[in-house]
């Protein structure tokens, strides 16, 4: 699909969404073990279950039927809250997230960053702090990004098994 085709879409699933009454966090496109995902990200006040799924699925379905065309020949449609690694997608997100920590991967040779965001300037170039550094970079220049959730201090990493109990 082209860039200015898939901006197109991303724009009216968007705007369906919203109409809905759904916020929108996010849509993507990728492809995972040569199928194509079309991902779309729902955010809700009280957070969002199943049944905004189901509801924002169809009311996207017949849409999507319409500009086949338009997209890769098979795809699946998977609509679903962000979660607690949420996905980043536009500089707000890094404003609205700033202090958490994040991992980025660059456009520029690939590479793989993770470190706590401390802003976005004006420009929209995303500043984060790494091994005591701050770094900026533009916007464009992030290929993907999401939140790392980390445990609290003192919140326990794993189960402790009980002893079973002797006869």
């Amino acid at each position: 699909m082209e860039k200015e085709e898939y901006g197109a879409v991303k724009k009216e699933l968007r705007s369906r969404v919203e109409a809905m009454g759904y916020e929108c966090a996010g849509i993507e496109l990728v492809s995972e073990a040569g199928v194509y995902v079309l991902r779309v990200f729902l955010e809700m006040p009280d957070g969002v279950d199943t049944g905004d799924c189901e509801t924002v699925s169809r009311g996207l379905s017949s849409y999507l039927d319409d500009i086949e065309d338009m997209l890769p020949e098979h795809y699946m449609l998977e609509v679903s809250s962000p979660g607690a690694e949420r996905p980043l997608f536009c500089p707000e997100d890094y404003r609205r997230f700033a202090g958490n920590t994040v991992n980025m991967r660059l456009r520029s040779g690939g590479s793989t960053l993770e470190g706590v965001i401390a802003g976005v300037t004006e420009d929209d170039e995303v500043l984060i702090t790494s091994d005591g550094r701050e770094l900026k970079f533009p916007f464009g220049e992030i290929k993907c990004a999401h939140l790392v959730c980390a445990p609290q201090k003192g919140q326990k990493k794993s189960f402790r098994k009980t002893p079973k109990k002797k006869k």
